[in-house]
């Protein structure tokens, strides 16, 4: 009976099941639970296209043997993601895998490799490069992509908002991260530790996601440390359930080269629903193999100086044409030249300021050297400076020049800032233009900038200076509202945004988003601008500002500035976001207002914060007819009128609130109901 045909054509697919059982390299997903500790076969339990393939127990996603290729690695089956106990949320997930990539030289590489969730493993329409094999320029942002990366990417792409070089991000179906940071991990002493995703050496990266929570945690180090780092990189609040169908996600890696051939490595890899993954065996995994190939690398740009060399006497001949042709250029070039020196000139008669020299401004920042550097913007870098003829001390803005905003930001910085004068205003100096580069060039504000001091512990402010501070504020917006020659709508008003000079008066800056009209015409703006939390109800649904808009920006700020709290952050107690106006308005509710004020205050003036933090109410009413005017605002403050008798917490909600003003200017005409506001990272803004 053993010898059956029947029972032979059975045997052999028991015995392969039985073979594939036991192997060490990989395991089938088991209630969402899979573990590859090293990957060998051909036939190995993953689904991989492009130039995707496996050699030395190495999952390789791209070869570096050409430019411009991809390759993805999916776990063939789909993942269950539905939660069991509430089929309305995504179920939580953790997984861990090392990583290792290797570029043409030790400090550069091309484009990253990224850990994917998504509906569709079926990525033949997405391009390499920047897309990093994910998108392309037609369905990159879309909502029905259906997509959550985390991207470990190693080239600075401006049109995508990279903060750098050498980054991490959480990616929702657009290749612009929600949120990102420079790679690096925390000691257990809370010190950073910067790492280069570049090199080759390998790394381990964890994604926790808590749906209970609506929280994702994304965290990196070197290898085979003895235990993760208990801070993560990233922490980023984000409800996956809107991004992913649940019952079916395919979870995997993609990767892209771009003109340079990159290796991206995957080492192993272990997943998990609603648990912690497995821990990955590094006995068994090929870091030894990754580690030689890195220490080779190091002498790859000695390699390269030889191929340089041939190339150039390759090339001899064509830099002899390349040398007549520039001599036919020359007259266009001292032509170009001059209508650029004729243009300078109109430029300075047309706005008035002085024009630093780029040398001048080298010299000042050291080459603008990182040890100078004083943040980073959307837009451009800040870097201290010491101006080589006076010693006098400044702040230079450096423009981003592959930026378009980037450009109206410095125009609007000169033909606004440039004409101001305010003790309440930060003072730009002048500018420079050089070929590509735009600087501008500021009074140096040595205490840095009001958000520091209030939400790091180490710092703390007395109600005096905060009361200055508020103070000095509502002036400069005074001034820029209703006292000089036009009116100037900031835009972007918020605790980033002020400055502290070295006797801790508040200077508010960044005019970028700036926009000016004379008195009595209309702001010609139609988007939105500013940052989530300060932003009006009316702004975020018409995308257009006024005074009003500035004044409820305002209201924020004074909030803030009394209790030390964001904008909007996550309740610990039931992880909802909380808008900081809710928080005071529910302790006035309760009796007490000043409940809601930074605990570490204890010598303010009881009759002071209740006038900050019901005025900040009034600012931030939903309605823009009822916030008062900046010359009302500032007799509240200095106490030579009193808020109006009526106002209460129930009075706050009412759209149709009335406020006396001592002016007949009407407020613009943009009531309506509060909608509700999205929410994003407060902690970087712009």
């Amino acid at each position: 009976m053993l010898h059956h045909p029947c029972f032979l054509h059975l045997q052999y697919p028991i015995l392969v099941l039985l073979l594939l059982s036991v192997r060490p390299d990989a395991a089938v997903a088991d209630g969402g639970e899979f573990i590859f500790d090293g990957f060998s076969g051909a036939d190995l339990n993953l689904t991989m296209d492009g130039d995707a393939s496996v050699a030395d127990g190495l999952l390789r996603l791209t070869s570096g043997r050409l430019s411009f290729l991809k390759g993805h690695a999916f776990y063939p089956y789909p993942l269950d993601f539905t939660e069991v106990s509430n089929g309305s949320s995504l179920a939580s997930f953790s997984t861990t895998f090392l990583f290792s990539i290797m570029g043409p030289y030790i400090d550069l590489s091309s484009h990253g490799l990224a850990f994917v969730l998504c509906s569709n493993k079926d990525f033949s329409s997405a391009l390499p490069g920047q897309f990093l094999g994910l998108l392309n320029q037609w369905n990159n942002g879309n909502a029905t992509n259906h997509i959550v990366a985390i991207e470990l990417d190693t080239i600075m792409n401006s049109e995508f908002q990279d903060i750098d070089s050498n980054h991490i991000g959480v990616d929702i179906n657009g290749l612009i991260s929600v949120s990102s940071a420079t790679a690096g991990y925390y000691t257990p002493t809370h010190a950073f530790r910067k790492l280069s995703l570049t090199g080759g050496q390998p790394m381990q990266l964890w994604v926790d996601y808590d749906s209970n929570q609506a929280m994702m945690n994304v965290t990196v180090a070197p290898c085979c440390l003895s235990s993760k780092p208990s801070w993560p990189l990233l922490s980023v609040a984000c409800n996956l359930s809107t991004v992913l169908p649940g019952t079916a996600v395919y979870a995997g890696f993609s990767s892209a080269n771009g003109v340079l051939g990159s290796r991206h490595y995957i080492l192993g890899w272990s997943f998990k629903l609603n648990g912690e993954p497995a821990a990955l065996n590094y006995s068994a995994l090929s870091i030894k193999t990754i580690q030689e190939l890195a220490a080779q690398l190091q002498y790859q740009p000695h390699t390269n100086k030889i191929k340089t060399i041939i190339l150039c006497a390759a090339l001899l001949p064509t830099v002899g044409i390349a040398i007549a042709v520039s001599a036919t250029l020359f007259k266009l070039h001292m032509k170009r030249r001059l209508d650029a020196r004729r243009n300078q000139l109109e430029w300075q008669r047309e706005y008035g300021l002085p024009s630093f020299t780029y040398k001048d401004l080298l010299i000042a920042t050291s080459g603008f050297k990182d040890k100078m550097l004083l943040g980073k913007g959307g837009f451009g870098s800040v870097f201290k400076g010491l101006l080589p003829h006076s010693n006098r001390t400044v702040a230079i803005k450096r423009v981003s020049p592959e930026s378009k905003q980037g450009m109206k930001e410095f125009m609007a910085e000169i033909v606004i800032l440039g004409h101001l004068r305010h003790r309440n205003l930060v003072q730009l100096l002048g500018y420079c233009r050089h070929k590509q580069q735009l600087l501008l060039v500021y009074d140096y504000m040595p205490n840095g900038s009001l958000d520091c001091h209030l939400h790091t512990q180490d710092r703390n402010l007395c109600w005096a200076q905060r009361f200055r501070i508020i103070k000095g504020i509502a002036s400069g917006l005074f001034y820029l509202h209703e006292d000089w020659e036009q009116v100037v709508i900031h835009r972007d008003i918020k605790t980033s945004n002020v400055l502290l000079d070295g006797e801790m008066n508040a200077r508010l800056g960044d005019f970028g988003l700036a926009r000016s009209h004379a008195h009595g015409a209309d702001a010609h703006t139609t988007r939105v601008a500013g940052t989530w939390g300060y932003i009006a109800p009316e702004l975020a649904r018409l995308g257009k500002a006024t005074k009003a808009t500035d004044i409820f920006a305002l209201g924020v700020l004074m909030m803030e500035v009394a209790c030390a709290r964001r904008p909007i952050w996550v309740n610990s107690a039931d992880g909802e976001p909380l808008a900081l106006a809710d928080w005071v308005l529910a302790a006035w509710r309760r009796g007490s207002i000043t409940d809601a004020i930074d605990p570490r205050l204890d010598d303010y003036v009881e009759e002071e914060i209740e006038v900050v933090l019901k005025l900040g109410l009034l600012c931030c009413h939903p309605s823009p007819n009822a916030r008062p005017r900046m010359r009302l605002v500032m007799q509240y403050l200095d106490r030579d009128a009193a808020l109006p008798t009526d106002l209460q917490p129930d009075t706050l909600l009412m759209s149709n609130f009335d406020v006396s003003q001592d002016d007949n200017e009407m407020h613009e005409q943009h009531a309506m109901s509060c909608p509700t506001t999205a929410i994003t990272d407060l902690s970087r803004g712009r």
